[in-house]
């Protein structure tokens, strides 16, 4: 070989390697947490398609920029990845907790039961820490892939911070975002699956939930002594209870969908409970066991929602002082119940299960649309007598015992035609076609019993 076309090739070669070893790049195992505390106050470590088997802890304020294939990897219990700093910006990484063989989905998430942030340390000494721990303000993740074996993200005292796009599931076994005492946030697109709560959030005022997926959990949202949230068009589906806000006051739950939240005769949709001065809005509630359910909440408005095929459309209990107009209640089950809730301004809503007879030129019907108790009032001691629901027994026991009508929640303005219409043809069609089926059989069976009539005659 030519020996100047050698030094060429050699040199290229050097230069390649010194490129691929400049300071603010890792190149081999055990040295990414070296080289970020080499890593300058607002520099950027950029880290290569490479599987680091480390433990980080970032303590000044830089940016951490994967690839495709950039992944932070560790089989112990401590989070992969600790931010105590602020202006911190994690970008296009992977991060990975070895998986048990006997990892399973936690017992809290199969039963449903409540949870408070006070055990979270006998959590981790169970199933380990989080997969990253954020302390600090004015922190950026982007597009962060997580699977942990505990919770994926974990908010301490965070203020002005940012989580956006990324996937996060935790087998079960852990929340994928827990926010404690943090502010100001904002969570935007992440996809979430399987999980024990999607979003758990106490004490996280000012916060901003939008754009999230989040199905296969406990609670899709979960939201405690947090005021002030904004939960705006998330998709909460396939969970045991799409939504619960609990001990909450003026947050907005606006252009969400709560969708097949039906696992468990308790679930559903949207839970309100304690909650106070919260603006349901414009949010679609379909197929859920109980679309809204609201206890020992006062001053709330939910208003221009469709909420549609679910069990129960929307459930009372103990419930005062809230505001429930210009809804579509369609092709649920039972469209309204209420215990102990008579004093609520439920007006101007659409219900398909009334009767409808317009008067003049205002779009109401002059029939009042009542909502049953009864059958909520034995089913809450019964709950096994949810089988008999709309059976002749059940209209029996309604001829019998009339609830006195000063003790009926009733919307004595139903409107007409629905201010929120679907999606789709399909959904109109099908009461139709279904009329139609059932007019065919009943000929056919009349046309049958007429010809038979003539036979023996």
């Amino acid at each position: 070989m030519n020996r100047k076309k050698y030094i060429g090739i050699s040199a290229l070669s050097l230069l390649f390697i010194l490129f691929l070893t400049k300071p603010d790049s890792a190149t081999s195992e055990g040295q990414l947490q070296a080289l970020i505390d080499q890593a300058s106050a607002g520099s950027a470590v950029t880290l290569l398609n490479h599987t680091y088997e480390d433990e980080i802890i970032i303590t000044k304020p830089i940016t951490l920029i994967g690839s495709e294939y950039t992944v932070i990897r560790s089989c112990s219990n401590q989070p992969l990845l600790q931010v105590q700093a602020d202006d911190v910006k994690l970008q296009n990484i992977q991060l990975e907790h070895c998986k048990d063989d006997d990892s399973t989905i936690g017992p809290q998430a199969q039963s449903g039961a409540g949870h408070e942030h006070d055990n979270h340390e006998q959590e981790e000494t169970e199933i380990g820490g989080p997969s990253i721990y954020l302390a600090g303000s004015n922190i950026t993740l982007d597009n962060i892939q997580i699977n942990s074996r505990s919770t994926g993200i974990r908010l301490d005292g965070v203020t002005n911070s940012v989580i956006k796009g990324g996937k996060i599931t935790t087998n079960g076994a852990g929340h994928a975002i827990d926010v404690w005492d943090s502010t100001e946030n904002v969570i935007q697109g992440v996809e979430i699956n399987h999980v024990l709560d999607g979003i758990y959030m106490e004490r996280g005022s000012k916060n901003k939930i939008l754009q999230n997926n989040i199905q296969s959990a406990r609670y899709g949202l979960h939201l405690m002594y947090s005021d002030e949230v904004v939960v705006q068009s998330n998709l909460s589906h396939q969970n045991f209870t799409g939504a619960m806000v609990m001990t909450t006051n003026n947050a907005q739950v606006i252009d969400n969908t709560f969708s097949f939240n039906n696992s468990n005769v308790h679930s559903q949709g949207l839970l309100l409970f304690d909650a106070d001065d919260t603006i349901v809005r414009n949010n679609t509630i379909t197929q859920n066991r109980v679309g809204i359910f609201m206890e020992s909440a006062e001053g709330n408005q939910v208003m221009d929602n469709l909420i549609t095929s679910n069990f129960i459309g929307v459930q009372f209990n103990k419930t005062n002082q809230n505001t429930v107009t210009n809804n579509s209640f369609i092709g649920n089950v039972n469209e309204l119940q209420a215990v102990d809730s008579i004093k609520n301004n439920v007006d101007h809503n659409y219900w398909d299960a009334s009767l409808k007879l317009q008067q003049g030129n205002e779009g109401t019907s002059i029939f009042p649309y009542a909502a049953e108790p009864l059958y909520l009032l034995l089913t809450e001691d019964t709950p096994a007598y949810q089988l008999f629901f709309d059976s002749p027994g059940i209209t029996v026991l309604k001829a019998l015992f009339k609830v006195p009508a000063e003790n009926v929640m009733q919307d004595e303005n139903p409107l007409m035609t629905p201010p929120v219409q679907p999606d789709g043809d399909g959904f109109n069609l099908l009461p139709f076609i279904l009329k139609v089926f059932i007019g065919l059989g009943f000929t056919i069976i009349g046309i049958k019993l007429f010809n038979t009539r003539r036979k023996y005659k």
